[in-house]
């Protein structure tokens, strides 16, 4: 089983930069789970314990706002979800539910973050990961608020009303990889 979870790892983005060895240490801990279409990964609310790393099908990422519940993000093999809950202890800010029968890894919060502790070289490597590709989402956020910005007048009145796809992707933005 360790073999086949290194095998999947090998292909994700989060742990190119490991080693095999670093990747075997890591397969130790990850814990495979298949997800039937329809049936939810995780639930807007629940504990962050761990991220999860998509192997096969596709996770819809769902938030529950004021006019009901919006897609945010449809995540496919390769993609990774909930590495926020790696670095903090907050609750799920979304709903992650297969859209076709699924595969996933999941990192569990706990083993990693005493890794982490430990000064695990995998573990290192894995959280420089999570920070390069929240600093690449910050950029893109910041254009859009920017873009959003040049929408409203100097007196502070909005121009047109914002476009609700605008609205969407200035949200999917900062939030679709908190959950």
């Amino acid at each position: 089983m360790a073999n086949e979870h290194s095998a999947a790892l090998k292909g994700m983005a989060l742990c190119r930069a490991l080693t095999g060895a670093e990747l075997d240490a890591v397969a130790g801990i990850v814990e495979a789970r298949e997800i039937a279409a329809g049936k939810e990964l995780f639930r807007e609310g629940d504990p962050g314990d761990g991220l999860f790393l998509v192997v096969a099908g596709e996770i819809d990422v769902i938030k529950r706002g004021p006019r009901g519940d919006r897609s945010l993000a449809r995540l496919g093999p390769g993609e990774v979800l909930g590495e926020m809950s790696l670095i903090t202890a907050d609750a799920r800010s979304a709903t992650g539910r297969a859209m076709v029968d699924s595969r996933v890894l999941r990192l569990p919060a706990q083993p990693f973050r005493a890794l982490l502790r430990e000064g695990s070289i995998p573990a290192l490597k894995i959280a420089a990961a999570i920070a390069e590709i929240l600093a690449r989402r910050v950029e893109t956020m910041n254009s859009m608020v920017l873009e959003l910005a040049d929408k409203v007048d100097t007196a502070g009145r909005k121009r047109p009303a914002l476009k609700d796809t605008e609205l969407a992707e200035l949200h999917r933005a900062m939030q679709v990889w908190s959950f």
